[in-house]
Formats: C-alpha cells, structure tokens, sequence
C-alpha cells in the first residue's frame, strides 16, 4: 500500500519553525497587488497570546509542501517568499495575517506629498524601492518621462500604483522585490495547463460571467497644452470586440513634451483596463502548487465561456490535511 498524500504548510516565524502549531495556512498571488498569507495557530498553553505574541513587522518564511501528491514519492515544495506581520487576531486561536510589502518601511503606510520634476518612471520607482529596503524589477521598455508630477498624500506604493495604471503596467511587490512589468505580454504567452469540464480536480460549480457594460471598441485620449493652446489626441481600436459601437473619451492634463508621442499607448492601456473584466472565470479546484498568479490557462468545456484565461489571482489554502486552490482569472485580450 503507497503511503497517503499529504500537504502542509512550512513556516519559520523570526526564523523558528512553527509548522506544528499551525491548523488552517492560506497563501494569495495577486497578479499586481501584494501578497499576502494566512495562518491560524493553536494556542493550548496560551503561550501566543503572551510571551509569544506577534509584533507588528515579525517575519515570517513561507513555503507548501506535498508529499506522495499525485503519485508515490510525488514530493514537491513551492516557496512563497517573505512576509511581515499586519494584523493579529484572536478568539481562542490566533490568527496572524502577513504581507509581502515591508510594513517597517514607510512604502506602504506614510502618506506624503512630493512634486517630481524631470524623471522618468524607473526613477522614481527606484528611489521607492531604495527607502523601502526592495530590489526594483523593472521588467518593461516603457518608462515614462513626467516634466511634472505631485504625489498628494499618498503613500509611495499607491503614488506607483497609480503612475503605473496610466500607463498599461501592473505592480507587485513580492519576496522583497518591487516589480513594474507589462500586463499585455502576459495575455500573449501560451497557456500552460487546460482545465477541462469533467475533470475530477474541479471541486463544486464554477463561476462565469459575462460583463458587457462598460465595454468598448475604442479609445480616444485628448491633452490640451495649455501653454501652446494645442489639443493632442491618441486613438486605440480593439480588434474582435464585436459590433459594440462605444469609444471611450478621456481628456488629461498635458504632462510632458513626450505624450503627443505615447498618447496612442496610453489609450490602448485605458482600453485594456475597461475591456480585459468582459469575461471572468472562478474555479475551486484540488490543491496543487502549479498554479500560480500571471499564467494562462485554457477552459474547455463551458462553449461560449471557453478559451485562453489569465489567472489574475490564486488562493492557496490548507485546513486540516485538505488542500485547496480558488482562481480567479479573466480571458486574455487578442492584438492588445
């Protein structure tokens, strides 16, 4: 008889090993927010809610191990990364939330007010990154020159966040790497599995939807210059979105001298922003750690709802020896 499958989560806590106080461990990728894990630990002598209790800033190592998963000697480990504890709660257990974003570095909590003058993108995000301790991973040809930009109370992450939105890229931070790349290339790789209806490793009904609301075939983007009193305007149209009829109209301040020359980019990242949630995809499957935040995944099996996916977010969770994954995904955009 082959031994029984098995999946725990591993973790060192200040570099302690507390997996065996450990009962429910939940892990979620997000494509471009931040990381975050769950765990909920066992506290009979009621030594985590005294002498042990997490502080703010804690760390903790993470990582999934399965053991004789899918077949005899099928043993297998997914990293997760660092995390610094958030939030702790209590009720008989201990609940400690953690996320990947420093939160002893100001990155994500202190809001301030800055004008930045002359720089690019990759600049100022390298400065962030420096302050907060973060390796910068800038994994994109795009970088945007601002001739003047304020930060107005707003913490550096979400300064980021929003510069990044306007341009078509995502941000993560993950493993003590701050990383800006291009959400559009991901749509472009091939998909690396196939979830296919009948499958035993889906667990209940999955979800679709359809969202056709605020759908677009277009993109038109106008800056005026106040300073030349001219109107620059960039156009994107979506290929194989149907006969929907409706452009999306936006009008900006004039940033920088470059835009007359990125505007045409800029409106193809303002499309992508409203159509890529037009088709959306939830499953619950069987725990597996192949799956992760940023790969494709073909559906097969639901006809009109079938086709290539982008897995947006992945929820890993383990609960008394049962392990389970949730996706989230939204169908890849074709030629944008």
């Amino acid at each position: 008889m082959g031994n029984a499958r098995r999946a725990k989560a591993y973790v060192l806590y200040n570099s302690r090993d507390i997996s065996g106080f450990i009962t429910d461990f939940s892990y979620t990728d997000n494509t471009d927010a931040t990381d975050d894990a769950s765990l909920t630990l066992t506290d009979r002598e009621q030594r985590w809610v005294n002498e042990w209790f997490p502080q703010t800033g804690d760390r903790e190592t993470c990582e999934i191990q399965v053991s004789d998963w899918n077949g005899e000697n099928d043993n297998r480990s997914l990293p997760l990364g660092a995390f610094e504890v958030d939030e702790v709660d209590f009720q008989d257990t201990v609940s400690v939330k953690a996320v990947s974003a420093p939160i002893t570095s100001s990155i994500r909590s202190e809001k301030k007010s800055k004008s930045w003058e002359k720089i690019t993108l990759k600049k100022i995000a390298g400065d962030a990154a420096k302050t907060a301790g973060l390796e910068l991973v800038y994994e994109t040809g795009v970088d945007p020159f601002y001739d003047k930009n304020d930060q107005n109370n707003k913490s550096d992450l979400e300064f980021l966040e929003q510069l990044c939105k306007s341009d078509g890229l995502c941000l993560k931070v993950t493993e003590s790497r701050l990383i800006i790349f291009e959400e559009s290339k991901y749509d472009q790789e091939p998909a690396v599995l196939t979830i296919k209806r009948g499958s035993a490793n889906i667990i209940g009904f999955p979800k679709f939807k359809r969202n056709a609301k605020n759908i677009y075939t277009a993109c038109e983007i106008s800056y005026s210059d106040s300073k030349t009193d001219k109107t620059y305007v960039g156009r994107f149209t979506a290929p194989n979105v149907g006969k929907v009829g409706h452009v999306l109209k936006l009008q900006e301040s004039f940033n920088s001298k470059t835009d007359d020359i990125n505007l045409d980019r800029k409106a193809k990242a303002r499309l992508r922003e409203q159509n890529k949630k037009e088709w959306t995809a939830d499953f619950t499957l069987k725990g597996d750690i192949i799956y992760f935040a940023g790969i494709n995944a073909n559906v097969e099996g639901w006809y009109m709802f079938d086709g290539k996916y982008n897995i947006k977010t992945v929820t890993h969770s383990i609960s008394g020896g049962g392990y389970t994954v949730d996706l989230h995904m939204e169908r890849c955009l074709e030629g944008y």
